[in-house]
């Protein structure tokens, strides 16, 4: 079994700075900045705006579907706690969930907003960075299990393997 640092990780930075993001500016447009707590407010209020110029339209915008913003950090949070407890494989589970989430929003923010903030950079780099990353230990996790398998206990001498086989 590997030892893990509960502390000190990957893992607890990756969701960290998920959580930093939501407080950088999103929608920096020279003296008036936007951080990511605000976006979804910012967007129930253009909602409601457009939809009461779209009243006779079956097209309106529900005012709430900005809200799906805060499960980054929520995620984030999870992610955290539940690598502190050691649930190593559920944390990385959920930060996996988060980043590609995390990044499905930051091109979405790319979209729409006109001038872009530094948070959503972060977003979008750090959600690059963990995917990689934990892709990268998925598959060094898979490769020691089947070195683990592959390789005969200590002491054992070949015609007993043979009598096994």
């Amino acid at each position: 079994m590997e030892k893990v640092n509960r502390y000190i990780s990957f893992e607890l930075l990756f969701a960290l700075l998920f959580i930093i993001a939501f407080f950088l500016p999103w929608l920096d447009m020279g003296a008036w900045k936007v951080v990511g707590w605000d976006i979804p407010g910012l967007q129930k209020n253009m909602t409601k705006v457009t939809n009461f110029f779209k009243f006779f339209s079956k097209n309106k915008e529900s005012v709430y579907t900005t809200y799906v913003v805060y499960l980054v950090p929520l995620f984030s949070i999870i992610a955290m706690c539940l690598w502190i407890l050691l649930k190593t494989k559920a944390a990385r589970f959920i930060l996996m969930v988060t980043s590609i989430f995390a990044f499905i929003v930051s091109l979405n923010l790319f979209y729409k907003l006109p001038k872009i903030g530094s948070g959503v950079y972060l977003l979008c780099g750090t959600s690059i960075l963990s995917v990689i990353y934990l892709l990268y230990i998925l598959r060094r996790n898979k490769r020691r299990q089947k070195e683990l398998i592959d390789t005969p206990p200590e002491g054992a001498v070949i015609e007993d393997i043979q009598e096994i086989e």
